[in-house]
């Protein structure tokens, strides 16, 4: 079995006073899509910053690639192959859709002047319009006239052209119609399945998360809870009655 690309050992996290994270531990190997569930307020966007760099541990481990990532600075860390698209997509409004995928590639591993790296920008960029037919149609549109859907998927993009070998993906489907949450999960599944790309997903359509998802974590007031295969957590009466309730959107 392959070793873990991301492994989080016994995290502790802290807001002031507040234990925000308490003793979590999970890893997620190459190529897979891990799921982490949970309510409101259980701690999963605060994992998920906390692994890119946005928010500093108290204590444990983070491990990416074999190093550990805990103490570098978040440009660091997408340097390093780990890209994080965070809730609400907080794509730069004013840009147009080509810049703001354009900035994506700033901070890179031999980001800079050099001509062979405008040229790997540029050829990335060619991939993601392809990947994404909207955005082309888009790209000289100012990214804030975009619709929700058109906005996650020009966040994703922008999260691309850093070549990451991660992709935390928070709450993709957050005030998304069904239609367009179908559509976003399924370039998430595109992602892994053609380009071999790994993804820890939070979301808080759990069933859409786990029927994408190799695996799932089930994450309750700062605590891994439950953790298995997806298959299991769906059939798992406590996960079904606490989070998975009725297929609204299929």
């Amino acid at each position: 079995m392959n070793a873990p690309l991301l492994e989080i050992t016994n995290l502790d996290v802290f807001y002031g006073k507040i234990h925000a994270l308490r003793n979590v531990s999970l890893n997620v190997r190459p190529g897979e899509i891990v799921s982490l569930i949970g309510g409101n307020g259980a701690g999963k966007t605060t994992l998920l910053c906390t692994i890119s760099g946005l928010i500093r541990a108290s204590s444990g481990a983070i491990t990416f690639a074999g190093e550990d990532i805990s103490r570098r600075a978040p440009e660091k860390i997408v340097q390093e192959g780990c890209s994080h698209v965070p809730e609400g997509r907080l794509v730069f409004s004013p840009l147009s859709v080509a810049d703001n995928l354009r900035l994506g590639a700033y901070g890179r591993r031999g980001a800079g002047p050099r001509a062979e790296t405008r040229e790997q920008a540029t050829e990335d960029l060619e991939r993601i319009l392809t990947m994404f037919p909207v955005l082309r149609e888009r790209r000289k549109q100012a990214a804030g006239t975009l619709s929700g859907g058109e906005q996650q998927m020009l966040a994703i993009g922008r999260a691309l052209m850093a070549r990451p070998r991660l992709l935390l993906l928070d709450e993709p489907g957050m005030g998304l119609a069904p239609l367009v949450t179908r559509e976003i999960f399924r370039h998430i599944v595109t992602l892994r399945d053609s380009l071999g790309l790994t993804v820890l997903l939070v979301e808080q359509n759990a069933r859409r998360a786990l029927k994408i998802a190799d695996r799932g974590y089930v994450l309750e007031t700062g605590r891994v809870t439950l953790e298995g295969p997806s298959r299991e957590l769906l059939a798992n009466r406590d996960v079904q009655h606490a989070y998975l309730g009725r297929d609204i959107d299929g």
